[in-house]
């Protein structure tokens, strides 16, 4: 009789241990399924953070170029110019050199810097004769303002056609034509010389302008 009531006992226990066994699994799980997932998005305050500030090279101002063109100056063109010869190194041995001078006769200051273009012609409107005046480089182009009334000057050299014989076929210039520099408008100097037509003969020589 005492076995036979053990042993619904024992089932009983073995019951119940299995029961608190299954309830813990089950806890374990339902704990586990609820805790939250790591976010993937980095944190608001990342993203809110400022971004860095330019560099202060770039937004310094440059510094305005030095010289004459500092201040804007428009270039002297001959609208605003005036042309004339004056005395120069004088001449040796069928050469003469002068002055080519360019004078502000304008209201307002402006730039004079380098060469100018200059030929024989036969009048203000005529065809250049023969080539033009070859640039001489032994003068540094320099930049010059000229106010109102004032002028600068280029040493202007001129080889008489005479030198070249028989390979000149002489033609008489009424002048000489002036192109400011980097101007497409020119000036007239009435000015009798005897040039060749021929344009492999070069019988012009120009420097750079200069204050006066």
């Amino acid at each position: 009789m005492t076995r036979h009531l053990r042993l619904p006992v024992l089932a009983s226990a073995l019951l119940v241990a299995a029961l608190g066994l299954s309830a813990c699994g089950n806890n374990s799980a339902s704990q586990a399924s609820s805790s939250p997932a790591p976010s993937s998005s980095a944190p608001t305050s990342a993203s809110a953070s400022p971004s860095p500030s330019a560099s202060p090279s770039s937004s310094a101002t440059t510094p305005p170029p030095t010289g004459s063109n500092a201040a804007g100056l428009a270039r002297c063109v001959s609208t605003q110019l005036s042309a004339s010869l004056a005395p120069g190194a004088g001449g040796a041995a069928g050469h003469v050199y002068t002055k080519i001078v360019l004078k502000n006769t304008g209201s307002a200051p402006c730039l004079l810097s380098g060469f100018a273009g200059v030929s024989l012609t036969n009048g203000p409107d005529g065809a250049p004769i023969g080539a033009p005046a070859d640039r001489d480089g032994s003068m540094p182009v320099v930049d010059i303002t000229l106010n109102p009334g004032q002028s600068g000057a280029a040493d202007f050299g001129y080889t008489q056609a005479g030198l070249y014989g028989g390979s000149c076929t002489q033609v008489q210039a009424a002048g000489i034509r002036i192109y400011p520099p980097e101007d497409y408008g020119s000036l007239f100097i009435p000015d009798q010389q005897t040039g060749c037509s021929e344009a492999g003969l070069h019988l012009l020589t120009l420097k750079a302008f200069q204050p006066m």
